[in-house]
Formats: structure tokens, sequence, C-alpha cells
């Protein structure tokens, strides 16, 4: 059922887009103007569905304020709900009452949601997603410098220097001053990490040690040299054994670079 449901509403759509062009065509010099269909088509869906989005979550007097933003946190708050109800034995059981349920308490919370609760609601939201995309490219930097000088610490502390200069240099020019604190944390974080690399690198390889089942630097080592050994007798084809050895040979100069 809704495999049809589906393909009807794709096809009622393409219909509208066809029709569009169709009109743009005798109406534009000769020319489909993709553009203009794409917009009629969107003001029709949006006049379609406002009215009865008013209705449902436009809050006490059917204002509509923010109503896209509503429909979002309609979805989400279903979602959850819908997802913590159905392993219930009893209600999960009843798709009927569940379905009831999950679309009935998002409505009553979402339509009666005056704006300064919901601005409140959607400002964290914003933060969130702030935070996310600032942090991402810090984070980036990160694997990159630990993903391409594993062993060099040198060149990390380079690195770090350069990206902190980078950030100093778009906290002390950019402006407003309030967009300037993300360039500022950014930049202190880069001096955190800058001194603090050692031990982080530390770290990051006793995490390897310790997934290879290894509970020191030497035991890994040790199991390192048994596995090359064990190719080097084994019957596997020179080629192929040769690039296991070498592969596990490069791991090995690595990890005795990181003796004391």
């Amino acid at each position: 059922m809704n495999k049809k449901i589906s393909v009807l509403l794709g096809i009622l759509f393409f219909s509208i887009f066809l029709l569009n062009f169709v009109s743009a065509y005798y109406g534009g010099y000769g020319l489909i103007d993709l553009r203009q269909g794409s917009e009629q088509v969107i003001q029709w869906a949006v006049d379609f569905a406002e009215p009865f989005l008013q209705v449902l979550l436009g809050g006490e007097y059917y204002t509509g304020y923010l109503l896209f933003e509503r429909l979002l946190l309609f979805l989400i708050l279903a979602s959850i709900i819908y997802l913590s109800l159905k392993n219930m034995g009893l209600l999960g059981s009843n798709k009927g009452v569940l379905w009831i349920i999950t679309l009935a308490v998002p409505l009553i919370g979402i339509r009666f949601l005056d704006f300064d609760w919901l601005n409140t609601i959607l400002i964290q939201y914003k933060i969130l997603a702030i935070a996310l995309t600032a942090a991402l490219p810090f984070v980036i930097y990160f694997f990159f410098l630990h993903g391409v000088f594993p062993e060099n610490a040198t060149m990390r502390k380079i690195g770090w220097i350069f990206f902190g200069c980078i950030y100093l240099g778009l906290w002390i020019t950019e402006e407003p001053p309030e967009h300037a604190v993300i360039y500022e944390w950014t930049f202190l974080a880069s001096l955190i990490f800058l001194f603090l690399d050692g031990t982080i690198s530390r770290y990051m390889l006793h995490q390897r040690i310790k997934a290879a089942g290894a509970t020191s630097l030497w035991g890994h080592i040790n199991k390192l040299e048994e596995q090359k050994r064990n190719f080097s007798y084994s019957n596997m084809p020179e080629p192929q054994k040769s690039q296991q050895i070498k592969i596990i040979q490069d791991k090995l100069d690595k990890l005795y670079k990181q003796l004391p």
C-alpha cells in the first residue's frame, strides 16, 4: 500500500512538473524555464499544505509562525515516541494505538508551543549545528596530522603551529566579534594539542597496541616479529609472501621508533 501511495505521489508531482514546463514553453519565448516551473510547483505545494499544517501545528491562534520549524520538531518527536513505544508489549503489538499515541502526543505538544519556548528550542539546535560544523575542520586536521605523521612529532608540532597561526589571524581580523569566538577557541585548542602532542601520541599508540591484542609496546613488537617469521616459513607464493613481510616490517620500523 505504501509503495502504491509513493508511486501515485511521484506521478502526481511529475505531472505537475510537465504541466508547468509546457506552460512555460508556450509563455516564455519558446524556451522551457526550469526555474519558473520549479518555483510554481513549490508554491503550489506550499499553498496546498499550509492551511492544514497551520490548523495542526500553528498554535492557539493558527498563525502559522515558524511553521516549517514546527513540522520538523513534530517529526523528531513522533520518531522518538514511536521508537520508544514499539518495543513495549501491549502498545507495540497494537499498531492502531501505537500510531494514535505517536501522532497525538507531539501534536498536543507542538500545537500549543508559544513563540518564546519554540525560539528557545530552536536556539539549542542552532548552537548544536554551530558547534558540530565549527569543530569538524579541527577534527579532520587532527586525524590528518596523526595519520600522515604518526611517528614524526616534529612535523605534527609544525602542523599545529601553522594551524594555530591561521586561526589567530582569523580571530584578530574577523568582524563581528561574536563570530570571532569560534576562531579564538579553535586557536586555544590548537595550542593545547601542540603542548600535549606527546601525551596524545602515546595514548593513540597504546590504543593501537590494545586493539592488536598486546599489553605493551614490546609485546606488540614480539607478535609482529612472530608473524613475520611465520610468513617467512610459509608455503605462500613468493610475491605475496614478500608483500606481507614488507607490510609487517614497515609496522615494526614505526614501532621501534616509538621505543624510549
